[in-house]
């Protein structure tokens, strides 16, 4: 199946990518993976703090009715309004559960305001030294990425 020259060019753009995380499996199998340091994205070697674990085993162990359902697309109200009362206690500014979207990492909370501030065609001025994914997080929004 033929796909559009632009996801073409992304993916050939975005080759380098590839192949970084294939060399790193390359010399995790030659090094050994404790002798490689993977510091790519999405992959950090951390332990959960254990308030976290234990808030996570509680939930498993007593499963609340209707916990794994799909929620509104900013997020739960509860989640919302606590973020809010934290972020206007730290700046003093009137924050409301209304003013907060969740998302899934930043890439999709990026998606959001640039889905939300942009209008087709519109200029984004980012710094030369970017993140590879700025590009494309422009570009599904319609915007027009200008290096300076």
């Amino acid at each position: 199946m033929a796909i559009s020259k632009k996801v073409k060019g992304v993916l050939d753009g975005a080759s380098w990518v590839r192949r970084m995380f294939e060399e790193g499996e390359e010399l995790k199998r030659i090094h050994g993976a404790e002798n490689v340091f993977d510091f790519s994205l999405g992959k950090p070697r951390c332990r959960t703090p254990c308030f976290a674990e234990k808030q996570l085993k509680a939930f498993a162990d007593n499963p609340i009715l209707g916990m794994h359902r799909y929620m509104a697309n900013s997020g739960y109200s509860e989640t919302r309004s606590a973020i809010a009362a934290v972020l206007t206690e730290e700046s003093g500014l009137p924050f409301h559960e209304d003013h907060i979207v969740m998302t899934v990492g930043a890439a999709g909370g990026l998606n959001v305001i640039m889905k939300t501030i942009l209008d087709e065609g519109e200029e984004v001025i980012v710094p030369p030294r970017i993140f590879m994914e700025y590009r494309f997080y422009i570009d599904n929004a319609g915007g027009d990425l200008r290096l300076v």
